[in-house]
């Protein structure tokens, strides 16, 4: 094989990106500078080495200063953060968009969505390390800020459930996210209005 088929083929397993989109970037680095290749390339090679995935909300992070701190993340460590509420997402992009909400309580990241047929929970979602994380806070919310899809629905069902026991009140996203929306791509008014329309 070619190695723009290769490289093509290597842009296709992204998440959410297609063929076309795929081809668009193998032909930016065919246009690009080897300057401009090896910088990309560089970068690539180290943030394995230059990123830690946070104790506390296992989202990843620049692991480089003090930000590094004992594996702990800025956000979990920041001052005048409202530690009594855990908002729950399924993956690191999901916090962004929530961020420039305003929302200032932490975060936990499950690292995914349940699927219908499946009854090993722990193999796709953190449902174990939640749960323990739920238990060692002094938590007054969980606010389950998943995808409004038919996945997303169904991990929120059996999280609900699970969490029940911990005696923490537990909420979802109102009214503002549209069926079919992942988080990810909503916008900041969008979460506000439906962090305020929690229920």
């Amino acid at each position: 094989m070619n190695p723009i088929e290769k490289l093509t083929q290597l842009f296709e397993r992204f998440p959410g990106i297609g063929p076309r989109q795929a081809r668009r970037f193998v032909q930016y680095l065919l246009v690009s500078g080897q300057g401009s290749r090896n910088e990309i390339a560089e970068l690539i090679k180290n943030i394995g080495t230059q990123t830690s995935q946070c104790k506390k909300c296992y989202r990843w992070f620049s692991a480089q200063g003090r930000s590094a701190s004992g594996g702990v993340c800025p956000i979990c460590i920041e001052p005048g953060r409202d530690t009594s509420l855990l908002f729950v997402v399924e993956k690191d992009a999901d916090i962004e968009p929530v961020e420039r909400s305003g929302f200032k309580g932490l975060y936990f990241v499950l690292g995914g969505t349940i699927p219908l047929a499946t009854d090993d929970t722990q193999k796709y979602i953190r449902e174990r390390e939640l749960l323990k994380r739920v238990g060692e806070n002094n938590l007054k919310e969980i606010i389950l800020g998943l995808s409004a899809t038919t996945e997303g629905d169904h991990t929120r069902e059996i999280l609900q459930e699970k969490l029940r026991e911990s005696g923490v009140a537990v909420s979802s996203l109102g009214r503002g996210l549209s069926t079919g929306t992942e988080l990810e791509y909503a916008d900041p008014d969008t979460i506000s209005e439906a962090l305020g329309n929690r229920h």
